[in-house]
């Protein structure tokens, strides 16, 4: 044999300079902070594939395969697939995962091989199925390298889709190598066997769809009524206070505010933080918080994070900068109902709650979801919204104590869970990388406003309070009974005086247009405010408003529909001059009886004085509700954006069915 054709052609020169290549495009990608050094990353992987698919073509063109080249080449492939795996973890920690289960086939390929030939068994090259794993792997791995910064939902489906390619690939390998190493060769396919396997298939993906369909929707058909004993013990008058009570309050109306508050509680905390938030992301209001937080937990405090398991999926899961906070000690992340495709019948539960608290002194409750539409001064697209902030004088009668119990009952349902990670993945670059980024921010944080870390007097800002109480839904999966909506009715009843409602979404079935006619039966001063339906930023909300508008009207509710800059978000209540309720509570059914949810009762004349001039000035961006027989079919007008009517009129034609969830 000519050992230097055989080890040293061109073609396999060009093997080994893919494979010096990839230490290098290694280095670049992990120093990776700009865009030049992207460039220069991405430059040597496409060197990289461009002397692989050269050294083919120069192979048979000038005939120099050689038996070793055959083996280089696709060695080398395989190594470039995996560093760029590799590579892929400085970016998405789930990544981790695909390449741990990609090296493992590899071993059992390698290993299969083997013993393929000890058995005298001819070694075939990649079967087809082989070669479409391995163009998916390249194709999503690529999508993934050149798109840093993306959306983490996406890259999560991404790469579970590969993952599940890499199995099913492996699968078909192992029924591959089984039949041959017992028969010898491949078993040939019977007539007929396609058509049955096609319609196995079709059957398979019907059963699927099925599954989702009714396992999502038929849990929550049936809604509770309101339960006697609830009615019984519930007491209009206990929401009632005599004289002022230990807690203080004031309204936090302004997105900007509302961000510094929540930094300034974190901040100056020094035994324990407590948030919990439907939502919550990793933009510019979203990353100064967990900046914020992870400074909290390396001072010592001790920092609950408590997150609804479906917008945990679509939001944090795959998120470094989420693991590099829960990678931090002190630190506990614990998930409601977290999302399971094998439990789809859990799917519409969801904990909706939002509030803060900082060392059972001070804390920050309403409507707001933990991202930019909610909190902070960008100049984007934002909701208006609300939170009451609530100070503790030292008192035992405080209402925090009330939120804490209600929050230490929460996680102690068997539907949370405790958020941790293989310690391979807490201490992957991605997350180090996270980590050390989210405390470079709060550093910049500091420097650039340094006004959100410096103490207040709260007793100053805040506003004297007689009583504060708490409505709560029922915390448990599945249909619930509707404490809150019915509460928030028998109050108003309870009260007899004028009363304002300002909702985002109103979706009611008949038991709450009764309630509704009922309240208004006995008062004629009842006002509801919300979106109109060309400007609500709820699909199903805009649609099913338009829909059942006349449904509405014949409760004699005054409603008002809400048309100013940016869709209106706040969720209040305010009810003669003594009460005003603030939390995150809509006027449609998925609140009602699905979801978690909380509201605070607020006896004070101060902090309803506020509410009802916070109420006023959005009402001026308001007029009264009419009935248009035209205003449904004005939400697929030509002006509006076509996949807004696309999906406003699947919305259309889905509303009849399942507006109960939404």
């Amino acid at each position: 044999m000519n050992w230097r054709k055989e080890y040293f052609s061109i073609p396999n020169l060009m093997g080994y300079f893919r494979i010096a290549l990839l230490p290098v495009f290694l280095i670049l990608y992990y120093h990776a902070d700009s865009k030049p050094l992207y460039v220069a990353a991405f430059a040597v992987l496409a060197v990289s594939y461009l002397t692989d698919f050269l050294d083919g073509k120069i192979a048979r063109r000038f005939n120099m395969v050689t038996e070793f080249g055959k083996i280089l080449d696709p060695v080398a492939d395989k190594l470039t697939q995996g560093v760029i795996a590799l590579a892929l973890t400085f970016q998405y920690p789930l990544v981790i995962y695909l390449l741990i289960f990609f090296l493992l086939k590899e071993v059992y390929m390698a290993a299969m091989g083997i013993a393929l030939i000890r058995k005298g068994r001819k070694v075939t090259g990649a079967l087809w199925y082989g070669k479409v794993c391995t163009c998916l792997l390249d194709a999503g791995i690529l999508i993934l390298l050149f798109l840093p910064g993306g959306s983490f939902l996406v890259s999560n489906f991404l790469i579970i889709g590969l993952m599940v390619v890499v199995a099913i690939t492996w699968a078909l390998y192992l029924v591959f190598h089984l039949r041959t190493l017992t028969a010898g060769e491949a078993v040939p396919q019977r007539s007929g066997r396609g058509r049955r396997r096609g319609l196995r298939s079709l059957t398979a993906v019907i059963f699927i769809a099925l599954w989702f369909l009714l396992g999502a929707t038929l849990p929550y058909v049936k809604q509770p009524e309101i339960s006697g004993e609830y009615t019984e013990a519930f007491q209009a008058d206990s929401y009632y206070g005599e004289a002022a009570s230990g807690d203080r309050a004031v309204i936090v109306e302004d997105n900007g505010e509302a961000l510094r508050e929540r930094i300034r509680l974190i901040s100056q905390a020094q035994e324990r933080i407590i948030l919990s938030t439907f939502e919550m992301r990793s933009d510019t209001s979203g990353m100064q918080v967990l900046a914020a937080l992870r400074a909290a937990a390396l001072r010592g405090v001790r920092v609950q994070l408590l997150l609804d398991g479906f917008s945990f999926w679509t939001q944090v899961e795959g998120n470094p900068y989420f693991y590099g906070l829960e990678a931090t000690d002190n630190v506990e992340i614990i998930l409601y109902n977290k999302a399971s495709v094998l439990a789809p019948w859990k799917a519409m539960s969801r904990m909706h709650d939002k509030y803060i608290i900082a060392d059972d002194q001070v804390y920050l409750l309403g409507g707001r979801n933990t991202f930019d539409y909610f909190l902070g001064d960008q100049e984007s697209h934002k909701n208006y919204d609300r939170d009451v902030l609530v100070y503790n004088t030292k008192e035992a009668d405080s209402s925090v104590y009330e939120l804490i119990r209600y929050f230490e009952d929460m996680i102690e349902q068997d539907c949370c869970e405790r958020w941790e990670h293989w310690k391979l993945v807490r201490d992957s670059v991605s997350v180090r990388k996270a980590a050390a980024e989210l405390d470079r921010l709060y550093l910049q944080m500091q420097e650039e406003n340094p006004g959100q870390f410096e103490r207040i007097d709260y007793e100053e800002i805040t506003f004297p309070v007689k009583h504060i109480g708490l409505l709560e839904n029922p915390t448990g999966l599945y249909s619930k009974e509707p404490q809150v909506f019915w509460s928030i009715c028998e109050l108003i009843r309870h009260a007899g005086d004028r009363a304002i409602i300002h909702t985002p979404y109103l979706l009611c079935n008949e038991a709450m247009y009764a309630a509704f006619t009922e309240m208004c039966g006995n008062n004629d001063e009842i006002v509801l405010m919300t979106n109109a339906s060309k400007t609500n930023g709820n699909y199903f909300g805009a649609v099913d408003y338009a829909m059942h508008k006349e449904e509405i009207l014949n409760t004699g509710l005054h409603v008002l529909e809400y048309s100013g800059a940016y869709s209106y978000h706040g969720k209040s209540v305010l009810i003669g001059d003594r009460l005003s309720l603030i939390g995150s509570f809509n006027m449609d059914m998925k609140s009602a009886y699905q979801d978690t949810e909380l509201m605070l009762v607020i006896d004070s004349e101060e902090v309803n004085a506020q509410l009802e001039k916070i109420f006023l000035e959005y009402q001026k961006d308001a007029s009264p509700a009419v009935l248009s027989e035209t205003e449904l079919e004005e939400l697929f007008a030509e002006d509006i954006p076509w996949g807004t009517r696309a999906i406003r009129r699947i919305v259309k034609w889905l509303d009849p069915w399942f507006r109960y969830l939404m």
